[in-house]
């Protein structure tokens, strides 16, 4: 998706506050912790370090990649994690049904 999407969903989970960090929640995605770091190299404790691109790097590794380390394979488990997307704030789930991506049609909901 394109960054102005990545930008949107930040906006409904954090109001996009790269550096949003509470007990259970990283990233200006509003990560679960647990979440973060069976799909990502970084520790959830160092999430908010990272810069916009890096964290929606994450995002994709989630949604769409997958993510190997240690030898052990994550599959991605979608992006219908997030409320957000969900309940279509900003429209984001609308732009994933108009997206012609194929991961993103692999796992969208239309209807």
């Amino acid at each position: 998706m394109p960054k102005a999407w990545y930008i949107k969903l930040a906006q409904c989970e954090t109001g996009n506050n790269t550096k949003h960090s509470t007990r259970s929640y990283v990233t200006a995605f509003g990560i679960y912790r647990r979440t973060w770091d069976n799909w990502n190299h970084t520790p959830n404790r160092k999430a908010h370090l990272l810069t916009f691109a890096q964290q929606a790097r994450g995002v994709d590794r989630i949604a769409y990649h997958g993510h190997t380390e240690g030898g052990r394979y994550r599959h991605p488990v979608s992006l219908y994690g997030w409320g957000a997307i969900k309940n279509n704030c900003n429209g984001l789930n609308d732009d994933l049904c108009k997206s012609r991506h194929p991961l993103v049609i692999k796992i969208r909901r239309c209807k």
